[in-house]
């Protein structure tokens, strides 16, 4: 059996293929790649998405809290703006991460 270098099988290989077939073969290389860098860039967007939900949530529901809390003391506000603050909030909360979040995650069935 003949011992051939890496090189020579490679010539051979590339004298066997067709124009065309390195082109293809190029472009399947091409798209391979460009996903691989589109998963990528969609994890760590999605990483950052989370994190910024995760934050603005906690906040927002830390400030009704506090307007909750110091109601009776100083702001003194109505029982219908009191239901329509925690109403708006748990609107909020919940279409924020059922929009934002399902849209950004949609998985194809």
């Amino acid at each position: 059996m003949e011992k051939k270098s890496l090189l020579n099988i490679l010539s051979e290989r590339n004298k066997s293929l067709e124009f065309r077939d390195i082109d293809a073969y190029g472009l399947d290389l091409q798209k391979v790649k460009s996903e691989l860098d589109r998963y990528k860039k969609d994890t760590e967007n999605r990483d950052k998405l989370t994190s910024w939900v995760k934050w603005v949530v906690s906040i927002y529901l830390i400030i009704v809290c506090f307007i909750l809390c110091v109601n009776s003391r100083c702001l003194c506000l109505s029982d219908v703006v009191i239901c329509t603050l925690l109403g708006t909030t748990t609107f909020n909360i919940l279409g924020l991460m059922y929009i934002v979040l399902k849209g950004y995650f949609n998985v194809n069935k």
